[in-house]
């Protein structure tokens, strides 16, 4: 019954030592100085973008204009 007690009170203490110290590890994360920066991405979808709407519609009429010239029949 002895053994048990003293078993018991070494992970009491123990376990009363890991939580101090962890305490102490996080507030000694706590900093005074604070760094701050102002970054500003600006990220533009493809589809906003109006040159690609512009090659688009280019390759578009290019390749409609290449499939309406091999359809026609040619008179030799």
């Amino acid at each position: 019954m002895k053994n048990s007690t003293i078993t018991n009170r070494a992970k009491l203490f123990l376990f009363s030592f890991l939580a101090l110290f962890s305490s102490a590890l996080t507030y000694a994360q706590d900093s005074t100085v604070v760094k701050t920066t102002n970054v500003t991405t600006s990220t533009e979808e493809w589809q906003t973008n109006p040159t690609y709407w512009i090659i688009g519609g280019v390759v578009l009429i290019v390749i409609v204009a290449i499939v309406a010239m091999s359809g026609r029949k040619r008179n030799d």
